[in-house]
């Protein structure tokens, strides 16, 4: 008894609705029929393009009808196999040369191609001229009726987004939006829409991502999408949608990828957070960026993520110790794993009442609200600024990414112009708003006692978290590294005695001896280019012997004698 021949349906349906018809199950359907009638073994109904389009070649790319040709030209699939198809369109959608390249392939990999609707059989054993015509205008037809549809669906497209601005484009908005009964706008879910907002203030706060997920799960807050529960991954994704400032994008598929189209629509949604606090929360974000999450019960350390540097090798330091702040201590990671660096600790609770106490650039106060609005409010705007900096920078490293590409150079460079030109204009006007804020401190000639702000600090629960989380952030937006001394000058001293040693200088090693001074301290490097150094008393953090500070515009040292932490000098003196 002679083996049956194989048989193989194809199914291909490019858009989801016609998987919710009928269109499936009429091509197995037709399958199975033609299958039975001829005596064919129906091997597999599973070889399927669901939502594929054929108009790109997507189907033999990546899809199911590529691998199937890839398997018939290795010899996986017995020559002389049937391979059934609804119509010749079902296998491509190109332009006819591609098509044509595509039909030959499947034919010379020894497979027979069954159009069902007609019951045509392309052998693979001879192809005639009359076949290579039939198939030739079936898929000269399949090509130019996507092209019309295309076009017919672009300039549809094109016409609704020209007016974009008066009317909605489609149901399909934000979770936190809704068609209204006469679908002429889009109207605010409130409850939806403060979820949305409570987001961006605890992520403006300076939480992160995964502390917001973890926060709303215990609150039990409804996820806006489908799903149980919030995820990390859908905050994060929620804190950078432009949607929430009324900002609507189209996008359209190339080469399979979806792409953004054209520039975005301004004041199509509702606009539900403010142009401050988004930037704010994006320059927020940009600074966290690498730095890891914090998945503790409490920010236990506020210069975590690189902040910390050893004075002596440059090398990290870290906060070693289990338990609470009070048992911890910072120490180089180098000593720690035996390096060179000399092994030496510093108390964290010490260390960071210090750095709390003298260390007014930080502006503790403001944090923790004690503070007048106008300075908050600079601050504020300035945070924004930075943001919106930060998002002009992105996007010209990914316009020169484009031109790299090879993509329209007039284009790019136009807009490369657009965005640099916007980089200095934002710039300036932070310059200018940073000018102001310093007046604005230069004002206050005292600061508050710190002593109860910080002692409140040592205490636990979400407020505390959130306090401490704003403390970290700001030290993040205006501290570059913090150097620290755990040994004073001792350390490089003894280094610079040992090289006088080697070279026989008695005479320097002992007037290294006479100078040597072995009180810790640490130095503030800021983002503008400033410093401060503090020498903590070593019987009491909230006391200092002394304090240098220097200023980028200046170049000035400044010298502050030891003095309690309720006394500092205005701004103004640097």
């Amino acid at each position: 008894m002679s083996e049956r021949p194989k048989a193989f349906s194809y199914v291909r349906m490019s858009t989801s609705g016609q998987l919710l018809g009928d269109s499936l199950r009429r091509q197995l359907e037709a399958s199975r029929t033609y299958a039975s009638k001829h005596g064919f073994e129906l091997i597999d109904e599973t070889l399927r393009d669901l939502g594929v389009s054929a108009y790109k070649g997507a189907n033999v790319k990546e899809g199911a009808l590529g691998q199937f040709l890839e398997a018939a030209k290795g010899g996986k699939i017995p020559p002389g196999s049937f391979l059934l198809v609804e119509s010749i369109d079902r296998i491509s959608r190109q332009e006819i040369t591609k098509a044509l390249t595509l039909f030959l392939s499947i034919i010379d990999a020894g497979i027979n191609l069954v159009t069902l609707n007609d019951e045509h059989v392309y052998s693979a054993q001879k192809t005639d001229l009359t076949d290579l015509i039939v198939s030739l205008v079936g898929m000269s037809r399949a090509h130019e009726e996507s092209l019309h549809k295309s076009r017919r669906v672009a300039a549809a497209w094109a016409n609704k987004r020209k007016n974009a601005s008066t009317k909605p484009l489609t149901a399909t908005c934000p979770a936190w939006l809704r068609l209204n009964s006469d679908r002429s706008r889009y109207e605010v879910i409130e409850p939806r829409a403060e979820i949305v907002r409570y987001i961006f203030a605890e992520s403006a706060a300076g939480i992160g991502s995964y502390k917001i997920t973890r926060l709303l799960n215990e609150k039990r807050v409804r996820c806006l999408g489908p799903g149980n529960g919030w995820q990390s991954s859908s905050v994060k994704h929620l804190l950078t949608n432009r949607a929430v400032l009324g900002e609507y994008q189209c996008h359209r598929y190339v080469n399979g990828k979806r792409v953004p189209d054209g520039e975005p629509v301004k004041g199509y949604f509702p606009a539900i957070i403010d142009e401050t606090t988004f930037y704010r929360v994006q320059g927020g974000l940009r600074q966290r960026r690498g730095r890891g999450g914090r998945k503790g019960p409490s920010v236990a350390n506020l210069f975590a993520g690189g902040l910390l540097r050893c004075a002596y090798c440059r090398g990290t330091m870290k906060r070693e110790g289990k338990g609470d702040r009070g048992r911890s201590s910072i120490v180089c990671y180098g000593a720690l794993h035996g390096l060179g660096c000399e092994r030496a600790r510093w108390a964290y609770e010490d260390f960071e009442t210090s750095v709390l106490s003298f260390v007014r650039e930080l502006d503790l106060g403001s944090i923790m609200g004690d503070d007048d609005s106008k300075r908050a409010v600079l601050e504020k705007e300035i945070a924004a600024l930075n943001g919106q900096l930060g998002d002009v920078r992105d996007r010209m490293e990914k316009a020169y990414g484009l031109l790299d590409a090879g993509a329209a150079t007039d284009f790019v460079a136009k807009k490369l112009n657009e965005l640099d030109a916007r980089r200095v204009e934002l710039e300036d006007v932070i310059r200018e708003k940073k000018d102001v804020l310093d007046e604005v401190r230069s004002e206050r000639r005292g600061f508050a006692d710190v002593k109860p702000l910080i002692e409140h600090l040592r205490g636990a629960g979400d407020e505390i978290y959130r306090t401490r989380s704003m403390i970290a952030s700001r030290l993040r937006s205006i501290v570059e590294t913090i150097l620290v001394a755990l040994q004073g000058d001792a350390h490089l001293t003894q280094r610079a005695m040992e090289v006088a040693r080697q070279h026989g200088d008695q005479a320097v090693v002992d007037h290294l001896e006479r100078m040597t001074d072995r009180r810790r301290y640490f130095i503030v490097v800021f983002k503008d280019g400033s410093m401060r150094a503090v020498y903590p008393s070593d019987n009491d953090p909230m006391q200092f012997d002394e304090q240098l500070t220097s200023s980028r515009e200046t170049g000035m040292v400044h010298h502050i004698p030891g003095a309690s932490m309720t006394v500092f000098e205005p701004t103004g003196s640097k």
